[in-house]
């Protein structure tokens, strides 16, 4: 991006008042937890928040069903962070990563934890942990079946489950490397496989099924209820992956192209700590018990309405309000931008809502500690959705300002690569008519002499610009004239 079109003074001013609101909006715990993540990975408030909520919907799952009509959703959040290189994602996994190993064990050491019934009947105990194997076949991935022979000689096929399956966190410290941006035959399914395990827990739409020809068609699935938590740097070919997969809509998608100028800062910041020793465990283990405060208050929630996930939230009148009127300023936050930018944009309006609603339940579970009066817990308000709005707003501004930018760059380029200023060139300097026509084959012979490039080249190159010319037909000969406006 050209840091030219960046204002250092209004571009801190802006970004450090929108940190404010952010921060200042967000539950006590949040604010707090955020506070202690960017004193590692700094200007990355959001990322922080949005990481808290991530591990949040995760541990509430089995507890937690979303109503929305006839359909059901769980609170799950999956978080995509792409973000320029050596800005600070490495170093705030090395706070959020240790921060939910712990906290996964501790919930697993209490035992107390609803098994899992998969579709076959099998009760499964539910185990948390990360998922973090960047190099993988289907088998290490998904599983598969092994032959055993038991006392008697006779052979039978035993399941062993892949890494994927289970509860906890899938994460990708390099997501660029998933598949998704760059197939390769090793991970051609990887969309399939993320798209599956984004679905609704409720129902049987998440699981992960595949034939495995080799074991003598045996189907083999993969019961995955993780969290996705992947980070990237901006990959080349993001616009058309957001334009043509649907894996990105799912998942709250932070895009920050981060300025030189901030940059600077970060490492200033890093400067300022060298040679420094700070304590590591501390702020790790307190938000290790928070978390699995919230995690116990949520189960004690669950219990007390009969172990039934749809009763375990309540809605107040102006939920749906506040909802709404969210809804609407996004539609309009996004009917401002150019055409070719809504067109993307606009994909990810319907994922977005879904996920406002599910970090409004979020909001409500995190302020479960402050709220003194029981029976004013997990009670979803039109405050908890403007909480929320906070940090799902912060996504989608930063998605258009990044495709604002990057679409200008590609259309730029096309144009210098379709020659587009040797057209308007040999245009403005050739002798037209009365109506500004010029003969097309004398027009185009000028474009291939100065450009030095065959005619097959210029034809093709003259294609590409076509849509700013009308042509007009005089007998046998055709004529050409500019679009006015389009040599701007």
């Amino acid at each position: 991006m050209n840091e030219d079109e960046y204002n250092e003074e209004e571009y801190m001013e802006t970004f450090e008042a929108n940190a404010g609101v952010f921060s200042e909006a967000l539950p006590k715990v949040v604010r707090e937890f955020q506070k202690s993540a960017v004193e590692v990975s700094h200007y990355n408030d959001i990322p922080a928040g949005i990481s808290f909520f991530t591990i949040l919907g995760q541990i509430c799952k089995d507890f937690i069903t979303i109503p929305n009509g006839r359909n059901h959703e769980d609170p799950r959040i999956h978080f995509c962070w792409v973000q320029t290189s050596g800005t600070g994602k490495s170093t705030l996994w090395n706070f959020v990563g240790p921060v939910s190993d712990r906290l996964f064990k501790k919930i697993n050491d209490n035992k107390d934890h609803p098994s899992f019934e998969n579709p076959d009947k099998i009760s499964m105990p539910t185990t948390f942990n990360t998922f973090g194997v960047t190099d993988y076949t289907d088998s290490v991935l998904i599983g598969n079946y092994a032959p055993e022979v038991d006392e008697d000689g006779n052979k039978e096929w035993v399941r062993k489950p892949g890494l994927l399956e289970g509860s906890g966190l899938a994460h990708w410290d390099e997501f660029e490397y998933s598949g998704i941006f760059k197939q390769t035959q090793h991970k051609e399914n990887s969309i399939v496989y993320l798209n599956t395990l984004m679905n609704s827990l409720a129902g049987e739409s998440w699981i992960i099924s595949k034939a495995l020809t080799s074991y003598d068609n045996q189907i083999m699935n993969c019961f995955c209820q993780r969290s996705v938590l992947a980070m990237t740097y901006p990959p080349s070919n993001l616009n058309t992956v957001m334009a043509e997969k649907g894996v990105l809509q799912r998942m709250l998608l932070y895009v920050w192209e981060v300025p030189e100028f901030i940059q600077h800062k970060m490492r200033l910041e890093q400067i300022e700590k060298a040679g420094t020793v700070e304590e590591v465990n501390a702020p790790i283990d307190k938000y290790v018990d928070a978390m699995f405060k919230l995690y116990k208050l949520t189960q004690e929630r669950f219990n007390e309405v009969g172990g039934d996930p749809l009763k375990t939230m309540t809605y107040t009148a102006d939920f749906n309000q506040v909802l709404a009127l969210e809804y609407e300023n996004m539609r309009a936050y996004l009917q401002n931008t150019r055409s070719d930018v809504n067109a993307i944009a606009s994909n990810f309006t319907t994922r977005l809502m879904k996920i406002l609603y599910k970090m409004s339940v979020l909001c409500s579970v995190a302020s479960a500690p402050s709220i003194k009066d029981k029976d004013q817990r997990f009670v979803v308000t039109g405050h908890n959705v403007r909480q929320a709005a906070t940090i799902v707003r912060q996504c989608y501004m930063t998605l258009v300002d990044w495709l604002e930018r990057s679409l200008r760059v590609k259309r730029q380029s096309i144009a210098e690569n379709s020659l587009e200023s040797v057209f308007y060139d040999i245009y403005s300097k050739t002798d037209k008519d009365e109506d500004g026509l010029i003969n097309k084959s004398l027009f185009l012979k000028e474009v291939r002499t100065k450009a030095k490039i065959s005619q097959a080249q210029v034809y093709r190159h003259y294609e590409v610009v076509r849509h700013k010319f009308d042509e007009e037909r005089h007998g046998r000969s055709v004529f050409v004239k500019l679009i006015k406006g389009d040599e701007e």
